[in-house]
């Protein structure tokens, strides 16, 4: 990627001064061709895959529950290390909104400050301590979405209260993540190939010793090369594609919810619905509600 052309996004850089807060979730499998740069701070938060960035001259691996954090104008590219489609949801903001924000609240300065003092390609990333955190971060970008889109009366004091909000969350994580042990080179395509195989196959009843066995590795050791890879064990991470797929039907669908809970693999609605509101912290019917609000 190092040989790959540098890119001024200029139509994104007259967006942002439109209004100085976009936000988007992007669906698709496409690798960008080039690095990019561009006005404002840019929050990629992945909810599907895992994958690389590189900024500058250096590689950082992502993964679902993990944000990265880039500083404007910096060249970078991000793109999945799977197959299948890539779920994100990209937050930028302009610097003199940051600056407008920290005017209010100091401990925003302190925080970019913090993500960007150990690190000199303009690049930090956070690991989100709980599966609570990620999907508070979730919830909070997805309602930034909804109202830069509906901008309903008053929409910019809510967005202002909502990135205020995901600065307090982001500032309890206990340490920012500049470096991460990486899986062996010789298994990162291994642990790609299981990612996708898992997020293909997430609604079927699946067998993780026959997995490991027919990757020619053992159980055990899988599991801790997915884990280092993902951040996730290959049954969390089936877990995580289920839900996800979940909230896209119960969102974009009229299926029941018990045609869903089947659909994505779960065999009884009250399993489904348990394990939902554990990782989301709703009701799949409350989560339906809410996004057609």
């Amino acid at each position: 990627m190092r040989d790959l052309a540098r890119i001024v996004d200029q139509a994104f850089n007259r967006t942002l001064s439109e209004y100085p807060v976009y936000c988007q979730t992007k669906r698709d499998a496409v690798v960008m061709p080039f690095m990019h740069a561009h006005e404002g701070y840019e929050f990629h938060f992945s909810c599907s895959s895992v994958g690389i960035c590189m900024a500058g001259e250096r590689e950082y691996g992502f993964h679902p529950g993990k944000l990265t954090i880039i500083k404007p104008r910096i060249y970078h590219i991000i793109r999945t290390t799977q197959s299948s489609e890539y779920v994100r949801i990209i937050l930028s903001v302009d610097e003199t909104y940051i600056q407008a924000l920290a005017d209010i609240a100091p401990f925003v300065a302190e925080l970019m400050e913090e993500w960007f003092a150990a690190d000199g390609e303009g690049l930090a990333q956070l690991q989100l301590a709980t599966k609570e955190d990620a999907e508070a971060v979730r919830q909070l970008l997805q309602t930034i979405e909804r109202e830069l889109e509906q901008r309903r009366t008053n929409y910019p004091l809510l967005i202002k209260a909502k990135l205020l909000e995901l600065f307090v969350i982001l500032g309890r994580q206990s340490s920012v993540e500049l470096t991460e042990k990486e899986v062996p080179s010789a298994y990162r395509k291994m642990m790609d190939e299981i990612a996708d195989f898992l997020t293909e196959h997430h609604h079927e009843n699946l067998s993780m010793p026959e997995l490991a066995a027919s990757h020619h590795v053992s159980k055990s050791y899988m599991y801790k090369l997915f884990k280092q890879h993902t951040g996730y064990t290959p049954h969390q991470f089936q877990l995580l594609q289920r839900i996800h797929r979940a909230k896209a039907l119960l969102s974009g669908t009229e299926s029941s919810i018990t045609e869903i809970a089947l659909s994505v693999g779960f065999g009884e609605t009250a399993h489904f619905s348990r394990l939902f509101k554990e990782a989301t912290g709703v009701t799949p019917g409350f989560y339906r509600s809410s996004m057609r609000d």
